[in-house]
């Protein structure tokens, strides 16, 4: 498809009236933190490990260097054009309507089965404390909680955003401290406890315990772990200055994930064998009641339950500007755009959570099974997502060296071949996912979604097509 010659009309300084320029770089950092750390590090991560074995942890290495290489893709077009509605705009400008309408509303979908699969997994966490309250029960009460939240300021939910989202990263960096101590006997541990990491890694099966295609369909569950990433474009019109703003914010966000989460997932996998693992207790709970530390694991499942509204926080952030974005172009309902006094998306926050409510009733007709089939869903979807990122970028880049060169401030490093290859190793993820009879349910769910959404616009594109995102 050719690239059309009318692009965005943003310029790295236009002003949206409708949205408070109110975020600034530490702000955005910790909102993009709380959007990337959930339940696919604190809950899914266990169910990788169990399926996968020790070689989770080189995933986990494989799988930050792709969410590097898809966040300063993302960074790159948000900086030459920040503007609501993120990579749908440059979608739309280099690869038609018919794209940005599938990808608008597969990111929509997959952020409500965000939210689902994080307030799942806070019931599961809550049910620590009340085993006998019901699953649907507690994912009602935190989704109404998080739907309050959002309709506040634009200030007033960052602010809220980057608590929760420090919490938790202050305390995984707590327990990376702790374990380490524990590893090296500097810390009172059980005498089971090896002083040698490796030997945990190799004395239960080796590396590969189920052999390659029993570790590779769990790429998709490890790459999960680092979604969340496009809040950095959906906020980027909500900014103060954009181009230092966002830099800075994909610089602190890209240390401080790597370090966080390959150590917790190094020390995770060397202190407790991988088969005592599963998606039912979170792997960091799990530690710590194995190394015996008092209340250690009564503390950080209170912090875990924090972790995962944050996510589910910030995924109704940027699902509601999705939607907005999706109406302004005429490819959702007009009163889907419409904004309270406080410069909020009204509608569009209600209109999401109607869709949340129903995923809960998940939780009530499958409580079991129901994170297990929404992290794999939600996976596949975000993945989706992240190709299409990568997929506009590959054209968009070229656009603005022929148009806006000036614009082309910030570079996604080793373009295009970085971003060639995190494409094949998505896709590669995806394909495996298929095969695994754990995730097909799941999967099965996402690409019948995404045939859906296909299918309307087959059908209706035609009507859709004459607006266009400007």
């Amino acid at each position: 498809m050719s690239i059309k010659s009318k692009g965005p009309k943003s310029q790295s300084n236009h002003k949206h009236q409708a949205f408070q320029r109110d975020l600034t770089s530490p702000t955005l950092t910790l909102l993009t933190i709380g959007g990337i750390m959930g339940s696919g590090l604190f809950l899914a991560s266990g169910l990788a490990i169990h399926n996968a074995g020790p070689i989770v942890f080189p995933l986990f290495i494989l799988a930050a260097v792709a969410m590097y290489f898809e966040i300063t893709a993302l960074a790159e077009m948000s900086i030459a054009t920040p503007t609501p509605g993120s990579f749908l705009v440059y979608t739309e400008a280099v690869l038609g309507p018919g794209w940005t309408f599938v990808s608008g509303w597969i990111f929509w979908f997959s952020s409500v089965l965000t939210m689902s699969s994080e307030v799942t997994a806070a019931a599961l966490f809550t049910k620590f404390w009340f085993p006998s309250m019901a699953l649907w029960i507690w994912s009602l009460v935190y989704s109404t909680l998080i739907i309050a939240v959002n309709f506040l300021s634009v200030r007033g939910f960052g602010t809220i955003e980057g608590i929760m989202a420090g919490v938790k990263t202050v305390a995984v960096a707590l327990f990376i401290i702790v374990g380490t101590a524990t590893l090296l006997h500097l810390f009172p541990s059980p005498a089971h406890t090896p002083l040698n990491p490796l030997v945990n890694m190799t004395a239960h099966g080796g590396w590969l315990p189920h052999g390659w295609l029993g570790a590779a369909p769990s790429m998709l569950l490890v790459l999960f772990a680092y979604a969340g990433t496009g809040v950095i474009g959906l906020a980027a019109a909500e900014t103060k200055k954009p181009s230092s703003t966002i830099s800075k914010a994909i610089r602190n966000t890209s240390v401080v994930i790597f370090v966080l989460y390959l150590g917790s997932i190094f020390l995770i996998v060397s202190l407790v064998p991988w088969q005592r693992f599963s998606a039912s207790v979170s792997p960091f709970t799990v530690v710590l009641r194995a190394i015996a530390i008092p209340d250690g694991s009564f503390a950080m499942n209170l912090v875990l339950l924090f972790a995962v509204l944050s996510t589910m926080n910030a995924a109704l952030y940027s699902n509601v500007r999705v939607l907005y974005r999706l109406a302004k172009a005429g490819q959702a309902p007009s009163w889907l755009s419409k904004l309270n006094r406080r410069g909020q998306p009204t509608f569009a926050i209600l209109s999401s959570a109607a869709l949340l409510a129903c995923t809960i009733v998940l939780a009530y007709v499958l409580p079991k099974q129901a994170y297990s089939y929404l992290v794999t869903a939600t996976g596949f979807q975000a993945m989706f997502i992240w190709l299409m990122v990568l997929l506009t970028q590959l054209r968009y880049r070229p656009y603005l060296q022929q148009h806006h060169p000036e614009r082309l401030t910030y570079h996604q490093p080793g373009f295009p071949s970085s971003t060639y290859l995190v494409m094949v190793l998505v896709i590669l993820a995806m394909a495996f996912a298929i095969v695994a009879k754990p995730e097909r349910v799941g999967v099965v769910v996402g690409i019948g979604v995404i045939l859906l959404v296909w299918g309307i616009w087959l059908v209706f594109g035609h009507r859709l097509s004459k607006n266009q995102i400007h």
